[in-house]
């Protein structure tokens, strides 16, 4: 709704319209009369109102056969009526509702509840109105977007077609070796992806400095295979000569177009697409479509699909090489792909034994040797160690301890992993892990952390089982180990083996904070504890002297987690 509101008041007392009129023009709102009802019909259909006021009794036809034809009509119905009569009948009331009146009120009226009245059926009017414009936008929008779509479409198949056309004409290349028909098959091909009426192809002969039709599609191709045409003359001898791609929308307004052959074939050019045959050797013909079906003449997309074609029919005369070409290009796309899926299989095997992160670098730098060297990181490290596994393999067979490692170690690595860490290494019955940085707030330390508790809870439930199957080790325990700060990470080792690993200080003191640990307990040093005090329950244990360090290290035991440490 814009402007002013615009009303209808329908009554055959004038006394009664103008005291209206006044009311609602003082209102803001703009008014219209009418002194009956087949007025007030005619009015609605020819202007925009945006609310009626009816009277009920009128000479001629009634409020209520008004009000019956307006919303018997699909374009009005939703023009809201609100009645005013001095007939105080609960029938006539009744009858006014049904029919979808937004209301009915008594003569006298209060002025301030009318002003209500009409306000609210004004406010869902705007609303209705509001409504049917974003409903016929949208309808504007899909009738849009369906005619985009079927546009699409129709770009798609015919994308598919030119598509379809060229894997065919690779497929005519490689399986027929005879060359009339090799170029027969693609001119009918081109004839077909170009959507033209007719195609031909010319061969050039440089001594005579000519042109022969050696093959033309089409109804009236028969009657000019054969025949030559002089470098320069028509099109065909203008791009032999000059070797440019000529796109000619209507070939009778060219003075290039030489109208003999038409008149010879009894065939009607009206658009032309021309372009140079060439090989290795240079310009060998000149190949053609004439009459783009459906449409008044090709366009420039048609002129470079047409190229391809001339080039895939310049390439045709050379098949021999072709065919070698092909082939190899074949054979190196196998082993390219063998290639591919042997790293890839490699690749999965190798996470097996060196950090997943490595194995990503490894692939994204294939072609680039790996290089000896480290950077300067802050991580976490942790050490964890079997405790008297020593004894238990003397006693054990080889096999026996080879596969309750696998099993500790598998259930061990699930956990690590899943906080994060990376497995530098297994060392015997012991574990190196490493739990670098993911971004500038990780609190790698916590991290580190958690997954040791959640090693030993998952020892324990391990030793659950094996009281049944496994008395012997059901009884081990494990140390762990914890430490964080700076350590060099980078490969160590030699050009030609090396470990991907962290060194220094810092991984020294959580190695040796392990083997000083006590089984079943997750040890951190002091910086480590630091960094995790609010989020874990931990108690010291005094300090340690490590090699190279002045100063004894205080060790902390960690026996679980906060509410804070377990988010």
């Amino acid at each position: 709704m814009t402007g002013r509101a615009r009303v209808l008041i329908v009554d055959d007392d004038a006394t009664n319209r103008d005291l209206l009129v006044r009311m609602l023009e003082r209102h803001g709102l703009a008014t219209a009369v009418a002194e009956d009802g087949d007025q007030a019909l005619r009015m609605v259909a020819g202007q925009r109102f945006d609310l009626v006021l009816l009277d009920i009794i009128m000479p001629g036809m009634s409020g209520h056969e008004v009000l019956g034809r307006l919303k018997g009509d699909d374009a009005l119905r939703h023009l809201p009526v609100i009645v005013i009569s001095s007939l105080d009948d609960l029938e006539s009331t009744t009858a006014c509702i049904e029919l979808g009146a937004e209301d009915y009120l008594l003569r006298p009226f209060n002025s301030t509840i009318l002003r209500a009245r009409i306000d609210a059926s004004l406010e869902r009017k705007r609303l209705y109105d509001e409504e049917a414009a974003v409903r016929r936008r949208l309808e504007a929008f899909n009738e849009e977007l369906e005619v985009r779509v079927q546009e699409a479409t129709a770009e798609l198949h015919r994308r598919l077609r030119e598509l379809t056309g060229m894997i065919d004409v690779a497929r005519s290349i490689i399986s027929v070796l005879e060359l009339d028909s090799l170029l027969a098959g693609i001119m009918r091909l081109s004839k077909e992806v170009m959507n033209a009426e007719a195609s031909s192809l010319l061969l050039a002969d440089p001594e005579t400095r000519s042109l022969r039709f050696h093959v033309a599609t089409g109804a009236a191709g028969k009657a000019i295979e054969g025949h030559t045409v002089r470098f320069g003359q028509g099109i065909a001898g203008y791009v032999a000569e000059t070797g440019e791609s000529v796109l000619i929308a209507d070939a009778y307004e060219d003075p290039r177009f030489d109208p003999g052959f038409d008149r010879l074939s009894g065939f009607r050019t009206r658009s032309i697409l021309t372009v140079p045959l060439r090989t290795t050797e240079g310009i060998v013909g000149v190949v053609q479509v004439m009459n783009k079906i459906g449409r008044e003449s090709f366009d420039v997309h048609d002129l470079e699909l047409f190229e391809s074609f001339a080039s895939m029919a310049g390439i045709s005369l050379h098949n021999a090489r072709l065919f070698e070409r092909l082939r190899r290009m074949a054979d190196d796309l196998r082993v390219a792909l063998e290639k591919e899926r042997w790293l890839s299989i490699e690749k999965e095997k190798m996470r097996a034994y060196i950090p997943r992160n490595v194995v990503d670098e490894i692939s994204r730098n294939r072609e680039q040797k790996l290089a000896l060297g480290g950077k300067i990181v802050d991580a976490t490290v942790l050490f964890a160690d079997i405790q008297g596994f020593t004894r238990l393999s003397e006693r054990l067979p080889p096999q026996q301890i080879v596969g309750f490692l696998n099993e500790y170690m598998t259930a061990m690595t699930c956990l690590i992993e899943a906080e994060g860490g990376i497995i530098d290494k297994f060392m015997g019955d012991g574990i190196m892990a490493i739990f670098l940085p993911r971004d500038a707030g990780d609190n790698h330390a916590l991290r580190a952390v958690r997954a040791g508790l959640r090693m030993q809870d998952g020892l324990k439930t391990l030793k659950e089982g094996w009281h049944e199957r496994r008395p012997e080790i059901a009884e081990l325990t494990a140390r762990i180990g914890v430490n964080t700060g700076e350590m060099v990470a980078g490969n160590v080792g030699s050009e030609t083996r090396m470990d991907y690993t962290v060194i220094g200080d810092n991984v020294n003191l959580a190695s040796r904070i392990e083997s000083n640990g006590r089984g079943g307990e997750v040890h951190v040093s002091g910086a480590v504890h630091r960094l995790v005090a609010g989020h874990v329950a931990a108690h010291p244990l005094g300090s340690i002297s490590v090699k190279n360090r002045i100063q004894p290290v205080q060790v902390y035991s960690v026996s679980g987690l906060s509410e804070a440490g377990r988010q």
